[in-house]
């Protein structure tokens, strides 16, 4: 029973773990896009939007974007983590309450749908509840980033104006929001498949 007692605290503190670090990987995601947007501006407004800023541009972004790609998949792997610990805790507390039935409601369960998403309100779609991870948070954020990258690249390049660069880019934002959407969805629903075995 101690042990049980001991591992339930050491979940407890994994958990808070995980949340921990996917703030701070967030956060220095965001800190770091904001120091290399406000970068660009600085360059733009000396270069006049020359070739200095269209090669600064295109220095900077693909590093945001790199550190944006390796921050979703480490968000989306501690919040995967949260949930196994979450599941396991609920196995621990439901163990307790067979101990003792009369006691049963002082470990309660919480009502959790597949993965750890707790249903209703506004969110009450499974579908729809991968928009509130943090995972989901840098991949939108780093598929505008990398629209304007292949914008400003298509600009640069052809020097046909901006708008073809601005359609490629709002095409390649989309497909790359909607690929790292579709990779968390998957990755939801394996972790959902192994919890139910």
């Amino acid at each position: 029973m101690q042990a049980l007692g001991s591992h339930y605290g050491i979940l407890a503190g994994e958990r808070g773990e995980t949340i921990s670090e996917s703030s701070s990987r967030s956060s220095l995601y965001l800190t770091s896009l904001s120091g290399a947007v406000i970068g660009l501006s600085f360059v733009a407004q000396a270069s006049k939007f020359g070739d200095s800023f269209f090669i600064f541009a295109l220095a900077i972004l693909p590093v945001v974007f790199f550190l944006g790609v390796v921050t979703y998949y480490r968000n989306l792997q501690t919040g995967v983590e949260y949930v196994l610990c979450a599941q396991t805790m609920a196995r621990i507390r439901s163990f307790y309450a067979e101990i003792d039935p009369n006691r049963a409601d002082l470990f309660r369960q919480m009502t959790l749908q597949r993965v750890g998403i707790r249903p209703g309100g506004l969110f009450s779609r499974l579908w729809w509840q991968q928009f509130l991870t943090a995972a989901a948070m840098i991949a939108i954020v780093n598929s505008v980033v990398g629209g304007v990258f292949i914008a400003l690249l298509m600009t640069y390049s052809f020097n046909e104006g901006p708008s073809l660069g601005i359609a490629i880019g709002i095409g390649a934002a989309a497909i790359i929001g909607l690929a790292l959407l579709r990779h968390q969805w998957a990755t939801m629903m394996e972790v959902a498949k192994a919890l139910a075995q």
